[in-house]
């Protein structure tokens, strides 16, 4: 079923989501707040394009069995419902696709990979490839764009908000498993001291120097060299299975990744 509402415009405002995003207001009355972030009802979704904060931001709603096309298009022939104008931004063409309780995304693209992006969480992302359709999006609060250009303009996505098992359904009691790493230890505050800068949202942020880090944790009698910080990554490193000659951003990516510092 094609898309049949029309283009609403809404004022765009700085939320608490991904570094430089902006989100309109309220695009339905059904949405109820969660973590300063407004979530969707479950059968339907909200689809905006590219603003910044105080302008004029342009929202579809997409019902359960709708669909909506959205991107950039350079040969002025693609019937999009929603078209990003953005000259920096390379040529992409995705589908959007509303479930119940769930949606999907298609790329329409011939050449274009696209990149679906974690609002919530920016180190959680997927590339759906060239003709690739209908692939489910397990994320509430997403960003779409093409993969050549991380700092091109986005759609952004308002998903149902996800479900959760009813209290009545059994689930599996599991014995707790131990902690991958010890939040007790030196090296975990090292690594959490790290990644801090990353932690903030802000996947660009410029990592500690090992002196920063030891001038941060050593405190009284509790002095830290930097070369005992070095040690202690190198440690981690290990323990987390990286490869020998891994650097500290690859270091940071899987340490947040692996939900091993937050």
């Amino acid at each position: 079923m094609s898309l049949m509402s029309e283009v609403r415009v809404l004022l765009c405002e700085p939320v608490r989501m991904m570094e430089g995003a902006a989100v309109a207001g309220d695009p339905r009355p059904e949405r109820h707040s969660r973590g300063g972030v407004l979530a969707m009802h479950e059968d339907q979704i909200t689809i905006q394009a590219p603003c910044e904060a105080g302008r004029p931001a342009r929202q579809l709603t997409v019902r359960s069995g709708q669909s909506a096309s959205v991107g950039v298009c350079r040969c002025s022939t693609c019937d999009l419902n929603l078209r990003i104008e953005d000259d920096n931004t390379p040529a992409f063409t995705a589908e959007i696709t509303a479930g119940h309780g769930y949606w999907s995304v298609s790329n329409l693209s011939d050449q274009q990979p696209i990149r679906i992006v974690n609002m919530d969480d920016s180190y959680q992302y997927f590339l759906v490839e060239p003709g690739r359709r209908r692939v489910p999006v397990p994320f509430e609060l997403s960003q779409i764009g093409p993969t050549n250009a991380p700092s091109g303009s986005m759609v952004t996505i308002f998903g149902p908000e996800p479900r959760r098992v009813l209290k009545h359904q059994p689930v599996c009691r599991e014995a707790p498993a131990r902690p991958l790493l010890d939040p007790g230890s030196t090296y975990h505050r090292v690594l959490r001291e790290l990644c801090r800068p990353r932690l903030a949202g802000s996947l660009s942020a410029p990592l500690p120097t090992s002196s920063q880090i030891a001038s941060v944790l050593s405190s009284g009698r509790r002095q830290l060299t930097a070369r005992a910080v070095d040690a202690h990554i190198r440690y981690v490193s290990a323990k987390l299975d990286l490869p020998r000659g891994a650097g500290r951003d690859a270091l940071v990516a899987v340490a947040i990744r692996l939900g091993a510092v937050q």
